[in-house]
């Protein structure tokens, strides 16, 4: 609508002109060095004009004549720009083919490009392959320069020096990544484990509000992950300071009341104040969150009692709680080691047969040998074992790892809060050391909640 009312008036005066000079053309004298010359203004008007549009035309032809020169060299970066590319990209598919030697060759090729991102990712994919570590940690470094190749240049940094042992040079490398939602959830809680591993307790809570504030986490996993970092803090300061405080333990069962090693710790700081104190807390955490672990620890805790005293200590919390399984295979394990064989027998036959678990079997064929000496009553047991399934344990959902107790670092592949309680497959291959019959003995809960968590 503007463009017509505009030309509407640009017609109207050049209209309006065109009159006024037809019906009064007027008449301009001009003396110059001798020189007369007469003309009307209409003749002078066109006249500018002209010389107007020719200047423009010159000028136009001008730029085109002299921007030919850049333009060829534009054309010849471009050209061999785009052939320096192509090469990174075939060295990329050597290397990756594992042709070292040809990736190499064409990564000389295509030096026109060095220090570009592109060829950065190449050099670095190489001299990686090589070890060649200061060219290697050089070329990630240059890489940090690029938003293109920044997050995987901090990622293999830090990768490299975690390996390397060197944490504190890690942290640095991960605190230069770039905080907002776009950044891949790897790098938050890679900065969360590289802190827990260092301890810096600070930098780990900066760590989980990083995580809560830019990553897709879900507010449920945040929160247990929480649970664990404040319980790994309580053992840490427990190993530490060797004093009674429930500060950190409590912040663990605020954000996960039902975690079996938060309860644990928790009691063990109890009975150290007071017996009473320690075996009320256990009923009443028993009560909502049996585990085989709690049981396991009262047992520790009251090994010393007489034989018949701890058995109905352990049948007291069994019947607080209406999870039949635990209840029952924790009792009978306790009778086993006690000798007493007929509450033994009688908790393991209230389970379901199509229940039981390689660990109950092994159980029933240690009652068979040690009750009534019977070894083909036992290996019958035994037998069966081998097609049961497996137990539950506290095993890494990354690499694995099986692990007698909990930790919040896995010891095998260093990741934080993958220890869980869970049973693995048949098939998996770190279960192969449980068809044995011959039973190790763990390195008590208590011992491990005295000692804390190792890196």
């Amino acid at each position: 609508m503007y463009k017509v009312i505009s030309l509407f008036i640009i017609l109207s005066i050049t209209g309006f002109i065109t009159i006024w000079i037809k019906n009064d053309p007027g008449l301009i004298v001009i003396e110059w060095q001798g020189w007369l010359v007469e003309t009307s203004f209409a003749i002078i008007v066109c006249a500018t004009i002209l010389l107007f549009i020719s200047i423009i035309i010159i000028y136009w032809l001008l730029k085109i004549l002299f921007s030919i020169p850049k333009t060829i060299q534009n054309n010849y970066k471009i050209n061999k720009t785009d052939k320096a590319n192509k090469t990174i990209i075939s060295a990329l598919s050597a290397k990756n083919m594992g042709e070292i030697e040809l990736a190499e060759k064409l990564s000389q090729k295509a030096k026109y490009l060095n220090n570009s991102p592109l060829k950065l990712l190449l050099d670095s994919e190489i001299n990686s392959y090589n070890n060649n570590e200061e060219i290697y940690i050089r070329d990630l470094g240059n890489m940090l320069s690029y938003p293109e190749t920044m997050l995987l240049g901090i990622k293999k940094l830090s990768n490299f020096y975690f390996q390397k042992g060197e944490i504190q040079k890690a942290i640095t490398i991960i605190n230069k990544t770039p905080k907002t939602r776009s950044t891949p959830n790897w790098f938050y809680i890679t900065s969360l484990k590289l802190n827990i591993l260092e301890r810096n307790w600070g930098d780990i809570i900066k760590s989980i509000r990083n995580i809560e504030k830019y990553t897709n986490i879900s507010k449920a996993d945040i929160k247990l992950i929480k649970s664990r970092v404040y319980l790994f803090q309580a053992l840490e300061y427990k190993k530490k300071n060797n004093t009674i405080d429930f500060r950190y333990i409590n912040e663990s069962l605020k954000f996960d009341p039902s975690f079996a090693p938060s309860i644990i710790f928790k009691a063990k700081l109890l009975f150290e104040q007071n017996n009473t104190l320690g075996f009320n807390y256990i009923k009443k955490s028993w009560k909502k969150f049996s585990h085989p672990d709690i049981a396991n620890f009262i047992t520790e805790i009251y090994e010393k009692k007489p034989k018949n005293e701890l058995l109905k200590i352990i049948k007291s919390l069994t019947k607080l709680n209406k999870n039949t399984f635990i209840n029952n295979i924790s009792l009978a394990r306790v009778a086993i080691s006690i000798g007493s064989w007929n509450v033994a027998r009688k908790s393991l036959k209230i389970i379901p047969e199509k229940d039981w678990t390689k660990d109950i079997y092994i159980m029933m064929a240690d009652l068979e040998k040690k009750e009534h000496g019977n070894i083909s009553k036992s290996n019958y047991w035994i037998k069966k074992s081998e097609n049961a399934n497996l137990d539950f344990v506290w095993g890494c959902t990354s690499c694995t790892h099986i692990s007698t107790n909990w930790s919040l670092i896995c010891p095998k592949c260093s990741n934080i809060n993958t220890i869980k309680w869970q049973q693995f497959s048949k098939s998996n291959n770190n279960m192969n050391k449980l068809n044995s019959i011959e039973i190790i003995k763990p390195k008590g809960i208590i011992e491990e909640l005295d000692t804390g968590i190792d890196r």
